[in-house]
């Protein structure tokens, strides 16, 4: 490994400009890929694409929408509910019933429409009946008139008994007929339903007249009807019969909408004992709020939901909402596109506050020309990270959004050493051969640490592990390019006073404050090694034992900045609303409208009802639908079965798609703790096991945050031990020494002991991002006890003793190892800055993490190396 960093030395030495140029045009390729990042926050990013509960979600989504937008309306009872604010909600409504991208939309006012577009498809199959029957009567009517004229034989008592019967329909059909005026702007129409509806009053009022006076023929009174009157009325209903006929034949023309009359639309709304009709209970909250949902078609792409989202807002922005209306708009939807905003504006505040500490951490510990070119470096290098990721279509996530203060605070580490190093010998290629190798393998072993992110189950892990494997090999490849041929250039034109190649002698070595500062602790450190590494297995091991007390927080609304409107409307809307989260029973089957299967679903909704009562606030169904929409009572007189195949289409899609293979049911649940949730999905799962369909899958957003529970609980452990295997291994195949392979990973080993116990006094959970800190320690630890171990070995062969060789080794390069680790907290700090709560607590921790590393490298570190010195060191250095 030390020709190969030779050989590298070399090139820069020689031909600095070319290496710099090709290194700044590979850069620039991938500095073009940012363009191409991009912003997740669904379901993706909490489990794998190919987990059954994943699959399940898109499959559902695909026949009956996902994510839906609500607007809660706010006001008192009178004007929320009159016709005047209804209609301007039901513009709303009718707007987005129409829209490609929309699925389904409820609410006040499109139930109203929908009560009204049943019963008007009942009136106009009325009229159809009553023409067919007005012509039949009207038929009987001449024949009675002409048979009374003639003398002939009838029965008036039958035809009494005809007369009353149709003449209350007509008084009845006329009602009816003039409630359908409402529902066309066609004024012809309009004028010719009430013409109509006129002249059936009248012939019905004529009816019941002559329906009295065939009582008095009956009785002898001949001459108490006119022969010719009733033959008359008999002419009239049957025109009307044609009219009626006609109008049924151009009922298309008529548009169902709610009523304008205060009175109709409380009718629709209550019924006989004044109580809210169950159809209307999950949209009229309470007395002072009303709700409309829609919701999106499954599918969407995140910016077309963005889209839906701003295309809402501007169109309730130009509503006249009178009487002190006020609306919310929340919702999944609404809450991920302010999270995207939150996020990006975080990305900038961090990475600018990262950048201004770390300046005014080098500026007063790392005293060297040209100091702030490291802070230079590293920005490309993240910068060019970003890129590749976009080329790689790997996206940004809460999780992985703290790469870059982390890429910043650790990357700058490798210039550091480099610069540190190069002051020291003023000899590029010197400086690569002597520090090079030891970089390459603190680099590895970060890769390595990092690289056991993979393991992960969870995606937004995975890709935050992809971000910080890549991130340091392109940190290293900055650092050791472009740095080194910067700092080439400096010395070969820098001063032009001096000829172009000479070579700035290194000055004699001169040990600052901090190296004294250095070799006073180190002394302490061998002087009391045993004691010290003793107290540091204990706490450690304390520290280990206490991991299985810390909890473990999954509730993707704790992560965010809790002060951000969307998030605390959405909790609003909880608050009001009673649930904003779902489980979802996804069934599939040859034909599931059958009257077993349904029965089965009504009597499983009961027994939830029953079993589930704190946990359980509604469901929702077909088998629910059909029963909301029995508005006339006649549930006792049909099955269940006729009941859904009556249902309106728009509103049987919302739980059963076109050719009954696939149905919903929804349950609304309160908000649960994780554990508690996940007993609760047990249960259900033994709730379901006698379903008589094909299948039958438990899925939906609660589901989907237990699944990444149980990732984060069994993937933990995993990563951190892989982790240690890997670097373990690397090292091993590097030193081909099991004590040069083991000695820098025990500080670190020790480290993870502390890190948990820290976790567990400050009372931290465990989350997404806290879940990889022992992946991150790893990699970050084991490159500053490399580093160290590496000036160690170097100063032995030199043929220092043991104890000069450790003061030197931490005097020489202790300096860097405080620099590059203080900067590296102060790249972290900035992480505690964030509003969002995830990477606060995820700040403390790195902070409290990077400053255990620097202890543990400059007290337990040394302590080991003198201990273990003769498996470390060749008989003949010794």
């Amino acid at each position: 490994m030390n020709k190969f960093f030779t050989w590298i030395g070399s090139i820069l030495e020689n031909h600095p400009i070319r290496s710099l140029f090709t290194t700044l045009i590979i850069f620039a390729v991938l500095i073009a890929g940012v363009a191409s990042i991009s912003l997740s926050t669904g379901n993706e990013t909490l489990v794998q694409t190919d987990n059954p509960v994943y699959l399940s979600s898109e499959k559902m989504s695909e026949s009956f929408g996902e994510d839906a937008a609500m607007i809660l309306f706010n006001g008192e009872k009178e004007k929320l509910l009159d016709p005047e604010t209804l209609g301007e909600i039901r513009s709303v409504e009718k707007r987005y019933e129409a829209d490609d991208r929309i699925f389904s939309v409820i609410g006040v006012p499109s139930l109203l429409n929908q009560i009204t577009e049943f019963q008007q498809e009942e009136i106009i199959e009325r009229v159809k009946e009553l023409s067919e029957g007005l012509e039949a009567i009207s038929f009987m009517m001449i024949q009675s008139g002409e048979g009374m004229s003639t003398q002939e034989s009838f029965d008036p008592s039958q035809v009494e008994k005809h007369l009353e019967q149709m003449a209350e329909g007509l008084l009845e059909l006329s009602e009816q007929l003039e409630n359908l005026t409402s529902m066309t702007d066609n004024p012809e129409l309009r004028q010719g339903i009430s013409m109509m509806s006129e002249g059936i009053r009248e012939s019905g009022s004529g009816l019941l007249e002559m329906g009295a006076g065939m009582g008095e023929v009956a009785e002898g009174n001949e001459s108490a009807v006119d022969p010719a009157s009733l033959m008359e009325i008999g002419n009239n209903l049957s025109q009307i019969s044609i009219a009626l006929d006609i109008f049924y034949q151009k009922s298309g023309m008529l548009t169902p909408d709610i009523p304008q009359n205060q009175a109709q639309i409380d009718e629709m709304l209550y019924d006989e004992s004044g109580n809210l009709r169950e159809i209307f209970e999950d949209v009229i909250i309470d007395e002072n709020h009303i709700l409309s949902v829609l919701k999106f078609e499954g599918g969407l792409e995140d910016q077309e939901k963005q889209r839906i989202i701003t295309d809402i807002e501007t169109d309730l922005e130009s509503r006249d909402f009178k009487g002190e209306i006020t609306y919310i708009l929340s919702g999944k939807p609404v809450l991920d596109d302010a999270l995207k905003s939150e996020m990006q504006s975080n990305m900038q505040l961090m990475v600018i506050s990262a950048v201004v500490i770390m300046l005014l951490i080098l500026s007063v510990i790392f005293r060297v020309k040209w100091r702030i070119l490291s802070v230079f470096i590293i920005l490309i290098s993240v910068v060019a990270t970003i890129g590749l990721m976009g080329w790689l279509s790997v996206p940004i996530t809460m999780v992985s959004m703290a790469v870059f203060p982390i890429l910043i605070g650790l990357g700058i580490d490798y210039s550091i050493q480099f610069h540190n190093r190069y002051e020291e010998e003023k000899d590029v290629k010197s400086t690569i051969t002597h520090i090079g190798k030891a970089v390459a393998i603190a680099v590895i072993a970060t890769f390595l640490g990092f690289i056991s992110l993979y393991a992960s189950v969870v995606p937004m892990i995975q890709d935050f592990g992809k971000m910080l494997t890549i991130g340091v090999v392109i940190s290293f490849i900055g650092s050791l390019f472009l740095l080194m041929a910067f700092l080439k250039l400096r010395d070969d034109y820098g001063d032009v006073t001096k000829p172009r190649r000479e070579k700035e002698k290194a000055l004699p070595y001169a040990p600052g404050r901090i190296e004294k500062v250095l070799k006073k602790t180190t002394n302490f450190v061998v002087q009391f090694r045993i004691p010290i590494v003793i107290m540091v297995v204990i706490l450690s091991g304390l520290g280990l034992y206490m991991d299985s007390e810390i909890g473990i927080e999954s509730n993707i609304e704790s992560f965010m900045p809790q002060e951000m409107g969307a998030l605390e409307d959405i909790r609003y809307v909880r608050d009001v609303v009673g649930s904003t989260d779902q489980i979802v029973l996804y069934f599939e089957d040859d034909d599931l409208l059958t009257d077993n299967t349904l029965q089965w679903m009504t009597e499983l909704e009961e027994r939830l009802y029953e079993n589930y009562p704190e946990t359980i606030v509604s469901i929702n169904s077909m088998n629910t639908l059909a029963n909301r929409l029995d508005m006339e009572g006649s549930s006792s007189e049909e099955s269940i079965l006729e009941r859904v195949k009556d249902l309106p289409e728009n509103r049987r899609k919302m739980f059963l798609n076109q050719d009954r293979t696939k149905g919903i049911m929804i349950l609304s649940i309160d908000n649960l703790p994780t554990e508690t949730l996940e007993i609760f999905i047990q249960d259900l799962s033994k709730e379901i096991e006698s379903a008589p369909v094909k299948s039958v899958v438990i899925t939906g957003s609660s589901v989907m945050d237990v699944e990444m529970v149980e990732g984060l609980t069994s993937g933990r452990i995993k990563m951190t031990l892989l982790g240690l295997a890997l670097v373990f291994a690397a090292l091993l195949l590097i030193y081909r020494s099991v004590f040069k392979a083991l000695v820098p990973l025990i500080p670190v080993v020790l480290i993870i002991g502390l890190s948990a116990g820290s976790m567990y006094l400050l009372g931290i959970d465990y989350t997404p991002i806290t879940a990889t800190l022992g992946a991150l320690i790893l990699g970050m630890g084991t490159e500053m006890t490399v580093m160290v171990m590496e000036r160690y070995l170097e100063e032995r062969s030199r043929g220092f003793e043991k104890r000069e060789a450790i003061i030197t080794a931490v005097q020489r390069i202790g300096k860097a190892i405080l620099a590059s680790g203080l900067t590296t907290i102060g790249g972290f700090s900035v992480l505690m800055l964030s509003e969002f709560l995830i990477l606060k607590d995820f700040g403390l921790m790195t902070v409290i993490n990077i400053g255990l590393a620097l202890l543990s490298t400059l007290f337990v570190l040394p302590a080991l190396l003198i201990l273990f010195d003769k498996m470390l060191v060749e008989k003949e250095i010794r």
